[in-house]
């Protein structure tokens, strides 16, 4: 008797640590979908798709359920995880992100995370928003994957961070394949890792190239994070002198991040598998790089599966609240620069979220 009881609790204990997932995706995105579920370990319960008639086809080859309708799949799922690699839609203009169908997920005890910013901008946050607000719009309840401030790598660097001090000059360099996320979900990243570092800035200078230039279809950017795709540079100017680049490309073949820093104490470079501190004589003050085996999941797999990790263990608290007006408004005067060639004050795009 007493030993079917430990099998019983046993069971119990192992049934509640099962990771279940629905994954919504691009039929490109199969590859993807199915390593990262490989490596954070998860049990595909449904699959779906915002193109049109392939969620049979990729179920099946996830060896999963098909799921034809996003906002069903988040109000009934039993599944421990809803993963967006592409929302499609979803969160933007032509169709609004609901926060009751979201409250209600995360109430069942659903976790969201997505590729993607929810919302895809500024422009969607609920009017009269402001620094202050708790209630911001979604992504209380939805995690972005990918974010460079969230990757374990930064998270190694953090007390070799403080150490190294002020700050006066930064920039980021973020690449990978359209199947991995849009130029969007970079420039959203990049913002963090600089806002966080540098704090708002005054004014962003940004240069958009379409994968299509040169050809006979060329694009101009939107309002939209959502489907922001090719090239992006910027040149971000903060009241105290400070500066930071970007340099980003959603068509630039592998996933690659470096982040450097400039200061009084030299400089400080994090990369996808470490970091190097080089004093202001040239001098290594401190180094950490992890050796790749045959065996070790390439830096985008690892970033992702490691977000979804911590996102489902209830030990692991969630990332600092970040100003999500200010962030999407940034994002906003960027997207903006690239259509006028002129520097962009994000402060413009603030007001006008705030005061509608």
């Amino acid at each position: 008797m007493t030993s079917g009881t430990i099998l019983s609790v046993s069971t119990s204990r192992k049934e509640a640590r099962k990771k279940t997932a629905a994954v919504w995706l691009r039929p490109d995105q199969l590859s993807l979908a199915h390593d990262v579920s490989q490596e954070a370990d998860l049990e595909l319960l449904a699959v779906g798709s915002p193109v049109r008639g392939e969620s049979s086809t990729l179920a099946k080859h996830l060896g999963s359920e098909p799921c034809d309708d996003l906002r069903s799949l988040l109000a009934e799922t039993k599944a421990s995880l809803v993963l967006l690699l592409d929302p499609g839609d979803f969160g933007t203009e032509n169709e609004p992100a609901d926060e009751r169908v979201l409250s209600v997920a995360a109430a069942r005890g659903v976790r969201i995370a997505s590729l993607e910013p929810i919302p895809a901008s500024a422009l969607l946050l609920p009017s009269g928003s402001s620094e202050q607000d708790d209630q911001l719009g979604l992504p209380q309840h939805v995690r972005l994957l990918g974010m460079l401030r969230h990757s374990k790598r930064y998270r190694d660097a953090v007390e070799v961070i403080e150490q190294f001090g002020h700050t006066r000059t930064l920039s980021i360099e973020l690449y990978n394949s359209p199947q991995q996320g849009s130029l969007g979900a970079q420039l959203v990243s990049a913002l963090d890792a600089i806002m966080a570092h540098l704090g708002t800035p005054e004014t962003v200078d940004a240069s958009f190239v379409s994968p299509a230039h040169g050809q006979s279809v060329y694009s101009v950017p939107g309002e939209s994070l959502r489907g922001f795709s090719g090239d992006l540079t910027a040149v971000l100017r903060f009241p105290d002198g400070r500066s930071a680049t970007i340099v980003a490309s959603d068509h630039a073949g592998r996933w690659n991040r470096v982040l450097t820093l400039l200061g009084p104490a030299g400089r400080l470079r994090i990369y996808d598998d470490g970091f190097e501190f080089v004093g202001p004589t040239g001098e290594k003050v401190d180094e950490a790089r992890h050796r790749r085996t045959v065996k070790s999941p390439p830096h985008c797999i690892e970033v992702l599966s490691d977000g979804i990790d911590r996102l489902l263990d209830p030990h692991i608290p969630a990332p600092p609240p970040v100003d999500l007006l200010g962030l999407l408004a940034t994002a906003q005067a960027a997207l903006l620069s690239t259509r006028t060639g002129q520097p962009e004050n994000p402060e413009t795009i603030r007001r006008m979220v705030s005061n509608r």
